[in-house]
């Protein structure tokens, strides 16, 4: 076991296997049991979903946050630093809690004497969260979902306030399934028994349907999405819209399916209104300032537009490239891309190359790094203005020769790359 004296906290959880021998909930459930459960004395909004699962988080904590309340944030994975994924009140948790409790996580793995239990690094992440929230007496804590749900170890809790479904779609099929059904069945598998559940409410036809079944064998209570009052009044770098008895709802990230989102954290918001005191001007103004980074994000430099998101998948790419062409239609797109080849890619490849006037592949800077290879050659087939670059700031810089007043350089195909490339973005 690594001492926490010599390396830091962070060295150490990603000293972890990323997966385990076997799925389940039976290392998490060991673990929490030594730490005394820490989770059973907090109150939860679980989230799961393919996509939105971040921005939906975002949008109700915020709101939460307009009431006064006392709010956890847990989400994965973190943009620019590790901590950004175990936030109270949108401040990350500090270095030194960081360290606080991974010693004692650490401290708690050494006395289950049995050598053939090796907690992952995710297992480990969500033991640190559950811990610190408690500690800190969070008054809800909004929790999302790492891969999946069923087997997921966030779903060790009981009784949430509300479990949400958000988008469903292709992603992770190795470990979810290779249809939309068997996907949407270990997305629902946070449904409890008698819970309340809200569905994002453009969700896929056939994931509905595991949802209303899954929720009628759990005797949950599946709160309708009043899509038909929804009025979209403005779609561009700033949403404007109504729901239900909101009107001129104004949120500030981009794109129809970040309304989709929002009005699926507006029906949480008014679930949780049974147990806190939330009004409706806490909603308006919550959605209003919530912040999700890597998700359309717009920056203007120096007289240089860049837009980066972490899309990174089939649907994901597929709105990214729709909300371009509404906000930047008249605009010359550089783009530069990279995506892990074990994605279904070339889908995603096509969809860029069709919005962009040119683009640049980029490696993937991630610990499943895998080569950019056929990344770069399968974009060629779709542009022929495609050229590569190895290291992610020479591609960006590469983009900056080619622009103009009437570029936007966009920074899209996988959170990695986003991540790595956000703050060079940001002081450029």
């Amino acid at each position: 076991m690594i001492d926490l004296e010599i390396t830091n906290a962070e060295k150490y959880i990603h000293s972890l296997s990323k997966f385990g021998k076997k799925s389940g909930l039976d290392n998490i459930t060991r673990l929490l049991n030594i730490l005394g459960n820490p989770q059973d004395k907090l109150k939860f909004v679980h989230i799961a979903g393919t996509n939105g699962k971040g921005s939906t988080a975002s949008f109700v904590a915020s709101s939460l946050m307009e009431a006064g309340l006392n709010v956890g944030l847990f989400t994965s994975p973190f943009i620019e630093v590790f901590n950004e994924r175990i936030k109270i009140n949108n401040q990350n948790i500090s270095n030194e809690d960081l360290e606080k409790y991974t010693y004692i996580i650490k401290e708690a793995i050494e006395k289950i004497d049995d050598e053939d239990y090796h907690p992952i690094e995710f297992e480990v992440i969500t033991a640190i969260g559950f811990l610190y929230f408690s500690d800190k007496e969070c008054d809800v804590v909004v929790l999302e979902t790492g891969l999946g749900g069923r087997l997921d170890c966030t779903n060790i809790i009981k009784n949430p306030y509300v479990c949400a479904i958000t988008s469903i779609s292709f992603d992770h099929m190795q470990y979810l399934g290779d249809t939309i059904e068997k996907i949407a069945y270990e997305k629902c598998g946070i449904i409890k028994e008698n819970s309340i559940v809200c569905l994002y409410p453009d969700i896929h036809p056939d994931a509905k349907k595991v949802a209303l079944k899954a929720s009628d064998e759990k005797n949950a209570i599946v709160y309708p999405s009043y899509k038909e009052t929804l009025k979209i009044k403005k779609t561009d770098k700033q949403n404007i819209f109504d729901y239900k008895k909101y009107k001129d709802i104004k949120i500030n990230l981009s794109g129809l399916y970040q309304i989709y989102n929002a009005t699926l954290a507006i029906d949480i918001l008014d679930n949780l209104k049974k147990y806190f005191s939330v009004s409706d001007e806490n909603i308006k103004n919550g959605l209003e300032k919530a912040k999700w980074p890597c998700r359309f994000e717009i920056f203007e430099r120096k007289n240089t537009t860049f837009l980066i998101d972490g899309a990174h998948n089939s649907d994901g790419i597929l709105k990214y490239c729709d909300t371009v062409k509404n906000i930047f239609s008249n605009k010359k797109i550089i783009t530069v891309f990279g995506m892990l080849n074990e994605k279904d890619f070339e889908k995603s490849v096509e969809r860029i190359s069709d919005i962009s006037n040119m683009l640049i592949i980029t490696d993937v800077p991630s610990i499943r790094q895998t080569s950019s290879d056929e990344v770069f050659e399968c974009a060629k087939r779709f542009k022929k203005d495609t050229i590569f670059i190895k290291d992610n700031k020479d591609a960006v810089k590469k983009a900056i020769e080619y622009a103009d007043e009437n570029s936007v350089i966009a920074i899209a195909g996988s959170l990695y790359l986003a991540g790595n490339l956000r703050g060079f973005v940001d002081k450029f």
